[in-house]
């Protein structure tokens, strides 16, 4: 069972955002809290498949138009201007710092399923005169090292015989690249590769170092699974049920505070639908992980502020979140929302990600 989200939204996957229901970032929560925030601004409308925000130059906004293959600067007044267009490419990943943007440009496959075939994922930068360069391909390193090369997806417990019945259900990590997420540092960027299930570190030279291979999310195959595997054409084997199914821990958003980096995963197929995203923290210089916030629903953005608040959007949950003590509050209720980013009192967000109808948009509130 293979998911990216894109890869996934393009597919038109929204339908099964149903199953997850309101997101809870606590194992005793079902639902999260609910607060009457700030109100908040539609600074722009009528955006593509709006998957990544960032904070700008000159307090402007930029996002990626990702399935249009656009880059888009947003002023405060919410006037558009095109930084990148790439048509057929996926813009995505964008992050900016010391008067530098950076973003990846993914090529697109065609065939049915993402990971087919190792494509070019290009971490490009565009420096504070409008001079853009390419810093790294990952798919080189992806197909050097594949991280995840070894780690066992699906179920790893059932009996041979019982596997028999669905060899579909076990896999180990496939060499693909999808660099999805970007924080920059000095010297460097921090990327969230949801194609390697990794965390890369990527110098401003382009040399590429494996930070972290993300360990596989274990879920309980229960009744709820057994649907989803029916409804995608894959029977799940009565001897399965009761199992751990080891889920792809796709990461999704990452971000900076102090000596912690911060990311959230939306485990693959069954997991994306089920309301089991979490977030995490790892230190850069013990390499401690802790967890931040579980049962999360499809988390693919995530931001700190100074006070160390950790905010959440949650693609297929009930917008931007806040999570305090492990618990998660609708800060911004939206539909969708792709992505968050804090600047100082300002949050930003793209919400209606995946809207074809009317579009996404770009969102601030004051944080009180």
């Amino acid at each position: 069972m293979r998911s990216r989200i894109t890869a996934a939204a393009a597919a038109g996957v929204l339908a099964i955002a149903v199953a997850a229901g309101p997101a809870a970032a606590h194992p005793d929560s079902h639902h999260a809290k609910k607060h009457h925030p700030t109100p908040a601004t539609v600074v722009a409308s009528q955006l593509i498949s709006p998957l990544k925000v960032a904070f700008g130059p000159n307090g402007s906004y930029l996002v990626t138009e990702s399935f249009a293959g656009k880059l888009t600067s947003i002023s405060a007044k919410g006037v558009k201007a095109t930084v990148v267009n790439a048509p057929g490419q996926e813009i995505g990943g964008v992050s900016h710092r010391d008067g530098t943007t950076y973003y990846f440009n993914n090529d697109q496959g065609t065939g049915p399923e993402p990971g087919a075939e190792l494509l070019p994922a290009r971490l490009m930068s565009i420096d504070h005169r409008g001079k853009a360069r390419q810093i790294a391909d990952l798919s080189v390193f992806e197909g050097a090292h594949n991280p995840d090369g070894k780690t066992v997806y699906g179920v790893r417990d059932a009996a041979p015989a019982c596997l028999a019945q669905a060899p579909y259900l076990q896999s180990t990590g496939e060499l693909f690249s999808h660099p999805y997420a970007s924080a920059p540092v000095n010297g460097g960027v921090y990327v969230a590769d949801a194609g390697a299930n990794s965390i890369l570190h990527v110098t401003e030279a382009g040399k590429v170092k494996l930070v972290k291979v993300l360990p596989a999310e274990p879920i309980t195959i229960d009744a709820r699974v057994v649907a989803l595997g029916a409804e995608m054409g894959m029977d799940v084997p009565d001897c399965m049920v009761g199992l751990k199914y080891y889920a792809q821990a796709v990461p999704t958003g990452i971000t900076l505070s102090g000596q912690w980096l911060y990311y959230t995963v939306l485990p693959g197929v069954p997991g994306e639908s089920l309301g089991v995203g979490k977030a995490y923290r790892m230190n850069l210089h013990s390499g401690t992980t802790q967890l931040v916030a579980q049962g999360l629903a499809a988390p693919t953005g995530i931001a700190v502020d100074g006070k160390n608040n950790v905010y959440v959007a949650q693609l297929f949950g009930d917008g931007v979140s806040v999570v305090k003590n492990g618990r998660a509050t609708t800060l911004l209720p939206a539909a969708m929302a792709a992505d968050v980013a804090v600047n100082g009192t300002t949050l930003a967000a793209v919400t209606g990600a995946l809207d074809e109808e009317n579009g996404g948009s770009l969102v601030t509130m004051r944080l009180k």
